[in-house]
């Protein structure tokens, strides 16, 4: 995983790898937020959360390993963005990512940012939200339009 925090929105994203165990921990339909979830365990020793923010639409599996996101093409965001019910005045501002898996079809989500966090497991406060001792890996957005 990158040391240095990433945060992609005046450019194309790239596909992120996360090789760890993920799995959805607590979507909050009034808040639209969604949260992946990977424990710290005897081989890693820190908890890794993907927080989705203004969630319009999810298709998950129970579980990802490795976890990928990866930005949809122009022909599935087209595809997830008319399945979400997206506005096209509203389109510009969603990120679509897809969740490929080798073994199944991939999921997505539609968001309007997602952002990747590690907590040390022997740190204090809760290893599920975004506190004081978490280390920012990750934020992704929508490019912006030329």
């Amino acid at each position: 995983m990158a040391e240095a925090v990433r945060t992609r929105h005046d450019r194309a994203i790239e596909p992120i790898t996360l090789d760890r165990r993920f799995r959805p921990w607590r979507y909050g339909v009034g808040h639209s937020q969604l949260l992946l979830h990977a424990h710290a365990g005897s081989s890693h020793d820190e908890h890794i959360n993907v927080f989705f923010e203004d969630v319009r639409a999810v298709k998950l599996r129970s579980s990802y390993h490795p976890l990928i996101l990866q930005p949809a093409n122009q022909d599935t965001r087209a595809s997830i963005l008319a399945f979400a019910q997206v506005p096209p005045c509203h389109q510009a501002r969603f990120l679509c990512l897809t969740l490929p898996t080798p073994d199944a079809e991939s999921g997505f989500i539609v968001c309007a940012r997602a952002t990747v966090l590690a907590t040390n497991a022997s740190g204090p406060g809760d290893a599920y939200t975004w506190n004081e001792h978490s280390r920012l890996l990750y934020v992704l957005k929508q490019p912006r339009l030329p």
